[in-house]
């Protein structure tokens, strides 16, 4: 049992999103693992090491996703009021441990690779110029909800083979999820969350018999040696794929942005020369850090880990942010420096759990801002920044809105 942690780490305020910086340095003098509390979950450890987090997400013997495989039963949270359906999501591959996560990610990595992410380049080009088109015509846009969220919405729906028409019904739904930060904000949302669901099952019956292309309908032809998924993994697949598939490159299209509005010397080089982007998303993504620890992981196997006793059922968490700011490998790590090599960031983290859609995260990114730059290279805030709005959500740094002015 642990004791109460002798250090306080706020992650959710608003300060701590705009400059994670010195608590993420703070953390690095206590130790590579580290005692903390996190709501829901109360006393538990977090690693921020970078050897440590890449040796914990590597060792997905000792440190398990399934409470139930560390001895742990299942514990009462969220989901024990919640419809049978929406139960059911939360069965992905994300939170499944081998063999069970090396059936379901061996098929759906088949699906990737038939599909691959490259032929998207033109089709994510053309949406980015879409939706800067419309931004022209708004007096004062919001970069979170007319870009930053929609560009990536649109491409896994695209990428998933949904039809164009039904893009902003699911973007409505999709602030069921994103939104909800409270049990009262989660509890109203399971009404839309029921509806989505609906929708994806319909979606995939027709796809089993009437398929339109996409990756709905590799999905349901992946085949490894005679094993498919079922409904409710298929179901659970598609929510997966779709939160994960633009939630995420959200942040970081947005964090991005204003992390390049404050480094006007790099971001007029990188106008300049638009070839570094790829260079500069790698940067992007381990300074701006938006997803900033792993879910829990349950020790197996009790014994030392760097340092520190660990005993079986206990929960520990990987700071991903905090590695990526790890002074033992990144020389001056709070200096933000497109010319970093190497540049070994966790962003989408490591071991078997490593973030599927990474190259689809990364052509992204490098589009969606070299693309917003091109058009509008006198982009600036519209309000201090200290008025933005960040996302109080422990473990994503993520904004709220962003607006801004399009030219001085």
């Amino acid at each position: 049992m642990l004791k109460s942690p002798d250090v306080k780490y706020d992650l959710v305020s608003a300060d701590y999103k705009r400059d994670p910086c010195p608590t993420l340095a703070r953390m690095q003098t206590q130790g590579e693992v580290i005692r903390t509390k996190f709501p829901f979950i109360g006393d538990t450890h977090l690693v921020v090491s970078h050897g440590g987090v890449t040796e914990m997400l590597k060792d997905s013997r000792r440190f398990m996703q399934r409470p139930q495989n560390a001895g742990v039963k299942r514990r009462i949270g969220l989901q024990w009021w919640m419809p049978r359906t929406v139960k059911a999501l939360g069965n992905s591959m994300i939170g499944q441990d081998d063999p069970e996560h090396r059936r379901l990610r061996g098929l759906v990595d088949e699906a990737f690779t038939r599909r691959g992410v490259e032929v998207l380049r033109g089709r994510i080009e053309d949406i980015s110029d879409g939706l800067l088109d419309h931004m022209a015509h708004v007096p004062q846009p919001d970069l979170v909800e007319l870009y930053a969220r929609r560009l990536p919405l649109m491409v896994i729906a695209e990428l998933l083979g949904l039809p164009e028409e039904d893009h902003d019904k699911l973007h409505m739904w999709a602030q069921s999820f994103i939104n909800g930060t409270s049990l009262a904000a989660i509890a109203m949302g399971v009404p839309r969350i029921l509806r989505m669901s609906r929708y994806l099952s319909e979606k995939i019956r027709t796809a089993r018999t009437a398929p339109r292309p996409g990756l709905l309908r590799e999905l349901i032809a992946a085949e490894d040696n005679g094993d498919r998924l079922n409904d409710d993994e298929m179901l659970a697949m598609v929510f997966l794929l779709f939160f994960a598939g633009h939630e995420t490159t959200t942040h970081l299209i947005s964090v991005g942005t204003l992390t390049l509005l404050k480094h006007e010397e790099t971001r007029e080089r990188l106008i300049a020369e638009p070839a570094l982007w790829p260079r500069a998303v790698e940067e992007l993504l381990r300074w701006c850090s938006t997803v900033e620890i792993t879910k829990p992981r349950y020790v197996a196997k009790a014994g030392e880990f760097r340092g520190v006793m660990l005993g079986r059922g206990q929960t520990i968490f990987a700071g991903l942010a905090a590695a990526n700011y790890d002074p033992e490998v990144f020389v001056d790590p709070e200096r933000f420096d497109i010319d970093r090599d190497p540049n070994p960031h966790l962003a989408f983290g490591s071991g078997v759990h490593f973030c599927l859609g990474h190259q689809l995260a990364r052509l992204e990114g490098q589009i969606a801002f070299e693309r917003l730059f091109e058009r509008y290279p006198e982009l600036a805030l519209a309000v201090p920044e200290t008025e933005l709005s960040w996302k109080p959500n422990l473990g994503i740094r993520g904004l709220n809105s962003m607006p801004v002015r399009l030219r001085d």
